[in-house]
């Protein structure tokens, strides 16, 4: 089924969604056009930004390079899967990281961090140029295009449900810092993949120290901000507010589609 993973994350958004609404907590202290923007940014993402960069990019390999076209092919499933996961994750690392570092690439990123509460729905929440520019999605038409197309759809399965449920209203991984006998467990856990307290440190509108925040960058691997030193452990101190210091306040289609439409506002800095 080719479209398996966009079906299993789509169904996850809707019942994590339902769950969400019926507790207040989608709506709870939201702008009014936040779910318009999360909603539009979603259905060009997995309608059109997705399937296209992933096809071009295979079949551009296949027409200019045909002769190691499905040349992986061979490999037992479990290491494709590896091999698309840990490659694909350490890109996005770097890449969201520079987003939060060079000004020109915050300006693409921002729209996620502009969402004044967490929710699934902020799950894909970006501007358009964020995701033509994504290196994990040309990679994974690379990976297409050397035979390892089932290892990527399970890949983006495994990538989208972990992006969803890090994302959600409900910290579901409060329990872990509750439970003393699971200690051990959890100090493991939260250096291994990102988990909703760790991403939360990362969407809260400032740190400890009072500045944005500046650390947590993982997709799903929390071991590369462990290993390159932009790991904050808050465990389960949540915090109380969340966006971005100096909010233009970019109207949806702003936030949506700049640069093809510019702000009346003088873009908000990232100190």
């Amino acid at each position: 089924m080719p479209h398996l993973d966009t079906w299993v994350v789509s169904s996850l958004l809707i019942v994590l969604g339902s769950m969400e609404l019926v507790a207040g907590r989608m709506l709870n202290r939201r702008q009014s056009d936040e779910l318009a923007v999360d909603a539009i940014s979603l259905a060009q993402f997995a309608l059109l930004i997705k399937p296209l960069i992933i096809a071009s990019a295979a079949l551009a390999l296949t027409q200019s390079v045909p002769g190691w076209a499905g040349s992986l092919a061979s490999l037992p499933l479990w290491q494709a899967v590896l091999l698309v996961i840990i490659p694909a994750d350490f890109m996005h690392y770097w890449y969201h990281r520079l987003g939060h570092t060079l000004p020109f690439m915050w300006r693409m990123h921002r729209t996620h961090h502009t969402a004044t509460a967490m929710s699934i729905s902020v799950a894909y929440r970006e501007n358009w140029r964020w995701f033509v520019f994504m290196p994990d999605l040309w990679f994974a038409g690379v990976m297409v295009y050397l035979g390892l197309g089932e290892a990527v759809l399970i890949s983006h399965l495994i990538f989208g449900c972990a992006n969803v449920l890090v994302h959600s209203g409900f910290a579901w991984d409060r329990g872990l810092y509750r439970l003393r006998w699971l200690a051990p467990l959890t100090w493991l856990l939260e250096r291994l993949i990102q988990l909703p307290s760790t991403h939360r440190a990362h969407h809260a509108e400032l740190d400890e120290q009072g500045n944005p925040p500046h650390h947590n960058f993982a997709q799903l691997l929390f071991i590369w901000d462990t290993l390159f030193g932009t790991a904050n452990f808050t465990r389960d101190r949540y915090p109380e507010r969340y966006g971005i210091p100096k909010d233009p306040g970019d109207p949806w289609y702003v936030q949506l589609w700049w640069p093809l439409f510019r702000s009346k506002k003088p873009d908000s800095e990232y100190n």
